[in-house]
């Protein structure tokens, strides 16, 4: 079972596309998003969608859920609910809707990653359907972890922990203790490699070491 989650605006396609990308079964649902104060042009989108994806399901499981745009903090708690409270495979959609409700659910999104399997995002140049990495924005680490993502961040390729140690003359079972929280933090990934594990940075460990660097002027 998936849960589909997605402003819907005007223009039906920015919902259709991403989800037929992925695929649609009886048993998923599709949670469309949209304001609280309704339009002739969203409802004739909302007929678009059921028209179009309940050929590929007849008995589809299409909800509409409305929000209130102009509280931005509301909104926000509302779309971290609705993804926390989604069933099964959790992928939200981040391709159209009004801003009221798109950024609002971008927020909410990317504070919870560890509820979602899959983020699409669909481009306003091409319209093409992408896969969006799952960056975690609320990372929680100490100095000296920080200290090991910015040099791991330096290195031209990935190296074993007995190799990072030797090379930043630290010893090993601090090298270990210390990846082994930026990893439970999504910042690094250690891919086992033999009998060592190789250590890299990961996207949200680059976008976690960047906005720290900023903070600090």
């Amino acid at each position: 079972m998936r849960t589909y989650l997605a402003p819907l605006g005007f223009d039906s396609r920015r919902v259709v596309r991403p989800v037929l990308s992925e695929g649609l079964e009886p048993s998923d649902c599709v949670l469309l998003l949209q304001p609280a104060t309704g339009s002739k042009r969203g409802d004739d989108a909302h007929d678009e969608v059921k028209d179009v994806l309940t050929q590929v399901v007849e008995n589809l499981d299409l909800n509409v859920e409305t929000l209130p745009y102009s509280d931005f903090v509301e909104t926000t708690l509302n779309c971290v609910d609705l993804i926390q409270e989604s069933e099964g495979e959790t992928i939200v959609i981040l391709g159209g809707g009004a801003r009221e409700i798109l950024l609002p659910l971008t927020v909410a999104t990317f504070t919870s990653v560890d509820s979602i399997d899959t983020i699409l995002q669909v481009g306003d140049i091409d319209s093409s359907v992408r896969r969006i990495p799952q960056l975690n924005l609320r990372g929680n680490v100490s100095d000296a972890e920080t200290e090991l993502l910015s040099n791991l961040d330096q290195l031209p390729t990935s190296l074993s922990i007995s190799q990072i140690a030797n090379e930043l003359d630290k010893s090993k079972s601090t090298i270990t203790r210390h990846v082994n929280s930026l990893e439970s933090e999504g910042f690094v990934s250690a891919k086992k490699e033999g009998r060592s594990k190789h250590v890299s940075i990961t996207d949200s460990g680059r976008v976690f070491l960047k906005t720290r660097r900023v903070s600090k002027f």
